[in-house]
């Protein structure tokens, strides 16, 4: 690092060209007293959800529908399709958690048998996103579950689910995950709106859970089918401790509509 400080930080020889991350980066260390750099990190995140079918309660957006029960142990343990005829490698990106309450990220592929259960290599406490890796098209939705009674490949108790892709899809579109022990994020934009399959107006809010603690908004927008989608540059960015679960979830004033969400945010490791 180079002389010269503001607000008891030292400038970098390199910093990034954009003043709300260079700023994220100096609160991080003023408030928790690290230093979190994003060129260490060299990882962006861009993820994208849907909620196909909302209630008149708030839910995720995600295609599982309701909210997720988050877990304190790793017991997410199996994948499966709902058509014979898959047998895909899948990639799994997930977080195992141990004892205290810290989360390690963990990447890992398994192959798909089918209606049948298969067991993840690594059993985990979140997953976040869930991929085709296999140059033939699914044929049928994919699960990633606790293990669970199974019908045709179907969790029975949906509960018991933490990711899914739906038919026709190759990908999962979940509005939500979860940050290691050693990495902040420093969100920058999110964007979304309201699908033409039902007139509605949706309340959208982005939330973070802190470790050992609960879901607390850090932002709210309004969209409809009438009034159009909605694009956000956050000027701050919001930023989000390490071992935080952070979701999108909605509200709607009609039953049945679709809404999704795509949120952009930066990494950023504690050095």
């Amino acid at each position: 690092m180079t002389q010269g400080r503001s607000g008891n930080w030292t400038r970098r020889s390199f910093e990034i060209p954009d003043g709300r991350l260079v700023q994220a980066e100096r609160e991080i260390f003023l408030q928790y007293g690290v230093e979190a750099s994003i060129d260490a990190k060299s990882k962006s995140l861009f993820r994208f959800g849907k909620n196909p079918d909302l209630g008149l309660t708030r839910e995720t957006i995600w295609t599982v529908g309701g909210h997720e029960v988050y877990l304190t142990t790793n017991t997410i343990t199996h994948i499966s399709s709902s058509s014979t005829l898959d047998n895909q490698l899948m990639r799994i990106e997930s977080h195992t958690v141990d004892g205290n309450g810290d989360f390690t990220f963990v990447v890992q592929f398994v192959t798909l048998n089918g209606q049948n259960k298969v067991a993840l290599g690594t059993p985990v406490a979140r997953v976040s996103s869930l991929n085709n890796a296999n140059g033939v098209p699914l044929a049928g939705a994919v699960y990633v579950y606790e293990d669970t009674t199974i019908n045709a490949g179907v969790p029975v108790d949906m509960t018991k689910t933490h990711i899914t892709i739906p038919v026709g899809y190759d990908q999962s579109f979940k509005a939500a995950t979860t940050f290691d022990k050693e990495t902040f994020g420093i969100l920058t934009q999110g964007f979304g709106g309201v699908g033409n399959k039902q007139t509605a107006n949706v309340e959208f809010e982005f939330e973070v859970r802190p470790k050992n603690g609960v879901f607390q908004s850090g932002a709210a927008i309004v969209a409809g089918s009438t009034s159009g989608n909605f694009n956000v540059n956050l000027d701050p960015a919001i930023i989000i401790p390490p071992n935080s679960d952070i979701r999108v979830t909605a509200l709607s004033d009609n039953a049945g509509a679709e809404a999704f969400v795509n949120f952009n945010l930066y990494m950023a490791k504690v050095i």
